[in-house]
């Protein structure tokens, strides 16, 4: 069972401050939604959300999320009478949708935009703002699973089951599966546990690590 970094009941408020702060940055402001998501990314106001603080899951506007995400990244502090009052434009849902699936996943908002960026998010936006978020779900899962990582695709190299590998390598089954489906970060991961997995399946440890996007 997935551990989820916040309760569901805080779960619409967050989606929709940021699916408001995403439709200021484009629609207001006139930034490209891909790279005003990088910034989203590097502020580190996206791993707030994903780790659940109450301050900007529940506690922040759009607008003030859009505000923070400028300030932090470009060190500049952004005066705006901006009323909030938004449509649900496809822009809107784009953020919206990310939050759920961040949620759902567990998988960071990078590591889902690496595997369905922005402009296909815009594009899903017809067939499926009208429909039953668990249709969301499962069209995003079925991205992921086209996009297998690097580890799962060593480990089935070798033959291994994810209890052979957790076996043979120390690292638990847990910590595997969660690199595997990418709800945590290899590349980040404690140099010891890479060394064990790349031992266990007798590659290089750069063989392992997914290769980060160009900003």
């Amino acid at each position: 069972m997935t551990t989820r970094a916040y309760s569901q009941l805080y779960l619409n408020k967050s989606s929709r401050a940021v699916g408001n702060m995403l439709h200021d940055a484009v629609s207001e402001f006139g930034m490209k939604g891909t790279d005003f998501l990088e910034r989203f990314i590097q502020s580190n106001v996206a791993k707030q959300i994903e780790n659940g603080n109450p301050k900007y899951i529940a506690g922040k506007s759009g607008l003030e999320l859009f505000l923070e995400v400028m300030e932090k990244t470009t060190g500049e502090t952004y005066n705006t009478e901006l009323i909030e009052s938004y449509d649900r434009s496809d822009v809107y849902w784009v953020g919206w949708m990310l939050t759920h699936y961040q949620w759902y996943s567990n998988c960071t908002f990078k590591s889902i935009l690496d595997t369905i960026p922005y402009d296909e998010l815009i594009v899903l936006y017809k067939t499926l703002h009208e429909a039953d978020i668990q249709k969301s779900y499962e069209v995003l899962d079925t991205h992921f699973s086209k996009s297998e990582s690097k580890l799962k695709t060593a480990r089935k190299h070798c033959g291994l089951t994810q209890e052979a590998l957790a076996n043979k390598s120390g690292v638990s089954l847990n910590t595997i599966r969660a690199y595997e489906r990418k709800s945590k970060d290899l590349n980040k991961a404690q140099f010891d546990i890479v060394m064990r997995l790349a031992k266990a399946l007798k590659c290089d440890v750069s063989e392992l690590f997914e290769q980060e996007t160009e900003s």
